[in-house]
């Protein structure tokens, strides 16, 4: 399944506008301002339902009008799929999805993965962005964990207000039973992913540090960290912390603090790699995802990488291309920069432009 056709109206800086993709590989290009993300974050908002950019899709309605709408047509060899979502002031989102004429569920439309500037700056920034790409894999390959996190957050979520409250002594720990037993669950799911993932993530190193320009990759190692100490239970580590939890109105401690680690030998990558190996890394981690999710899911995967160039040097560009075109599932790519504006390089012939 690939993206074929999009339109989009009075969205963003766009008033009336048809995309015509049918290519696996798009270059999309243009100055800075010319619409580049606005159109991943269409795609992405007709696959999810969701923005990588607002949570108030209001913000998205083109200036002077009352509502927006998208509309896309993906085709395969044997399946039509259409979707279209309107958006108007001060009303909630529709959204309508069909295949082959029948109405189809959100989770079986194409999983979407949009990777932004800042996704591949994680192994020098902040942990959420590595729970982010650990929990987005997660979810897909092991759909119950989603359920299990859900629970679990909305008890986080209570246990934190009782925390902003000063609540009683007698009220804050029912909530920290309850946090534990589903903490508990979501640690289970949390560590046997790992082992998935791990094994995974190691085969891309293992298979890529042969060549010549990927050699960096030998000897990385990933650690998990589960959110709290080592040495204690979940439930001994979110006790000991409720001082430290009252005063600072939120839990220090569980599943929900979990965090990745990359290794090589005894020292962070981060202190040895330059940051345009780092970069490769995590792109190469997540082209790792389309295997892993097609041993999981029978559901198309379409990849949307937002100015790729600016983050990669020459040649980290052309590997991470490399590696594009060998994915078996459409990639859509932004850009400042095309085959006319200074990226000089036959690999491009692959993809198919398209300027803004």
């Amino acid at each position: 399944m690939s993206i074929g056709n999009v339109f989009i109206r009075n969205f963003r800086l766009f008033e009336n506008y048809n995309f015509h993709f049918s290519h696996k590989n798009l270059l999309l290009t243009g100055p800075n301002g010319s619409g580049k993300t606005s159109l991943l974050e269409a795609l992405c908002l007709l696959l999810t339902g969701k923005s990588f950019k607002t949570r108030d899709l209001g913000e998205c309605i083109r200036e002077g009008e009352t509502s927006f709408l998208l509309g896309l047509q993906g085709l395969s060899q044997d399946e039509k799929l259409t979707i279209s979502l309107e958006k108007a002031l001060n009303k909630r989102v529709s959204i309508k999805a069909r295949k082959n004429n029948k109405p189809v569920s959100k989770n079986k439309l194409p999983i979407c993965l949009i990777i932004q500037a800042k996704d591949l700056r994680m192994l020098e920034g902040e942990p959420e962005l590595r729970r982010g790409l650990f929990k987005q894999i997660m979810f897909h390959v092991k759909h119950e964990s989603y359920t299990i996190h859900q629970e679990y957050k909305k008890v986080l979520i209570q246990r934190n207000m009782a925390l902003k409250k000063k609540a009683t002594e007698k009220e804050l720990s029912i909530w920290t039973s309850k946090l534990v037993e589903e903490g508990k669950k979501l640690e289970q799911e949390q560590k046997e992913f790992f082992k998935e993932f791990y094994k995974k993530t190691m085969e891309i190193f293992t298979d890529s540090s042969q060549k010549d320009e990927l050699s960096f990759l030998n000897n990385i190692k990933i650690k998990f960290y589960q959110g709290r100490s080592e040495d204690s239970s979940l439930e001994e580590s979110i006790n000991n912390s409720i001082l430290k939890d009252r005063a600072l109105g939120y839990t220090t401690q569980g599943p929900h603090r979990l965090d990745l680690k990359f290794y090589i030998k005894d020292r962070l990558v981060k202190s040895i790699l330059s940051r345009g190996q780092q970069k490769l890394l995590i792109l190469l981690i997540y082209f790792k995802m389309n295997v892993m999710l097609n041993e999981n899911n029978k559901i198309p995967i379409i990849y949307l990488i937002d100015d790729i160039t600016s983050e990669l040097d020459e040649k980290n560009l052309r590997i991470a291309l490399e590696h594009i075109i060998s994915l078996k599932t459409q990639v859509v790519i932004t850009s400042t920069k095309g085959k006319e504006g200074g990226i000089d390089d036959p690999i491009l012939d692959q993809f198919k432009q398209i300027n803004l």
